[in-house]
C-alpha cells in the first residue's frame, strides 16, 4: 500500500493542535484515536495506505504523527450517498464529512509527536536516500513515492523513539 501525506496547518485548521493534544493522550493512555482528515482532490485513498500527517504553516515543519488509513462505519461512507452516484467508485475510507469542499478520509494514528517537535523537513532533505523527494505538497492526501518510503519509516522509528525519550 502506497504511504500517503496529509497536511495539518494550524494556520489554517485552528483545531489541530487539540487533535494532536488529543491524540498523544489516548495513544499514551493505550486507546485508539481515530480521525478524519482532509483528502484533499485525491480520490485514490484506499483502506490500508500509511498516513503520514505532516505539519506545515508557520514554524518548524515536518512529520508528526503515523497511522493507517482505515475503513469508514457503513452509515458514514460517502460511496454509501446514492443521491451523489459520482462518489459511488470512491474507496470503504472516505468519509460523508468534508473540509472545506475536500472529502475526508478515516485515519488510525499510531504515533505522535508534539507540534513544536515534528521530524523536520531540514533533516531528511540532508539524507542521500531522500534525495529528490518533494516535501513541499500542494495539497492532502498525495503518494510520498514508493522510493522514499522506507528511508521516511526508518528516520520516523528512530526520531519517534529519541522524542518518546524525553518525555
Amino acid at each position: 500500500m502506497p504511504t500517503r501525506i496529509f497536511l495539518a496547518n494550524p494556520d489554517i485548521d485552528v483545531n489541530i493542535p487539540s487533535y494532536i493534544e488529543e491524540a498523544l493522550d489516548y495513544i499514551k493512555n493505550k486507546r485508539e484515536y481515530q480521525i478524519t482528515w482532509s483528502a484533499g482532490q485525491v480520490k485514490s485513498i484506499k483502506v490500508e495506505d500509511k498516513a503520514y500527517l505532516k505539519k506545515t504553516g508557520q514554524g518548524k515543519r515536518g512529520f508528526i504523527a503515523v497511522g493507517e488509513v482505515i475503513e469508514a462505519k457503513d452509515a458514514q461512507r460517502l460511496n454509501q450517498l446514492p443521491e451523489y452516484p459520482k462518489y459511488s467508485k470512491y474507496s470503504d475510507a472516505y468519509t460523508q464529512h468534508f473540509f472545506g469542499n475536500c472529502p475526508t478520509v478515516l485515519i488510525r494514528l499510531d504515533e505522535v509527536v508534539s507540534l513544536d517537535s515534528p521530524l523536520e523537513d531540514s533533516h531528511l532533505l540532508k539524507l542521500s536516500s531522500m534525495q529528490g523527494v518533494n516535501l513541499v505538497r500542494y495539497g492532502s492526501g498525495q503518494e510520498l513515492g514508493f522510493q522514499y518510503e522506507a528511508a521516511l519509516d526508518a528516520e520516523w522509528k528512530k526520531y519517534f523513539k529519541k522524542v518518546n525519550k524525553l518525555y
